[in-house]
């Protein structure tokens, strides 16, 4: 394995590897996944063809895999850290709102627009503009839901400023459920 990136830089596509097209700036490049090398005179890969978007496979319209062929020195190894989605939050996250020194953590249970209008991020996912609405929960073991006074279980509305998601630790020998501090 090499160590550090020039090595890498210098030994030959592997199975697996995901590559990029070299091609004159006006194309559009293709992305791959390395699923056979064929060895010769020119090294020749036969690559899946991958979204730019997602890194998933690509089909064509009978849904089969989309398959293409290069010669090794057309590739380039993918830098894979620029297509890693940022973690955004999704209903049934743990977070934490922290607001002139109080904080308070809470469930989210569903996300509203700031208008109230109808917001499409409970079914595609956060757009990262809209309130989150959250059930206020409690930080000790097991995550208890807060209730008013009137019995009812306490919910806040927060924007996505001052808002972070918690990492919530699974169950031990102390008890339910906690939040990693």
């Amino acid at each position: 394995m090499p160590s550090n990136m020039k090595e890498k830089k210098d030994t030959p596509l592997e199975i697996g590897e995901k590559i990029i097209e070299r091609v004159s700036h006006r194309k559009k490049k293709r992305i791959g996944e390395v699923i056979f090398v064929q060895e010769g005179k020119t090294r020749k890969l036969e690559l899946v063809q991958l979204n730019s978007h997602d890194l998933s496979p690509l089909r064509k319209g009978n849904l089969e895999l989309k398959f293409f062929r290069l010669p090794e020195d057309r590739c380039k190894r993918l830098n894979e850290w620029k297509f890693l989605k940022k973690r955004t939050f999704q209903i049934g996250d743990i977070i934490k709102h922290s607001r002139n020194g109080h904080v308070r953590y809470g469930k989210i249970i569903c996300f509203v627009h700031p208008d109230e209008l109808y917001s499409d991020s409970n079914e595609k996912g956060y757009n990262g503009k809209d309130l989150l609405e959250c059930v206020s929960v409690t930080a000790r073991n097991g995550l208890p839901r807060k209730i008013d006074s009137t019995g009812e279980v306490k919910r806040f509305l927060v924007g996505p400023e001052r808002s972070t998601i918690c990492e919530v630790l699974p169950m031990d020998k102390k008890g339910g459920i906690r939040i990693k501090e």
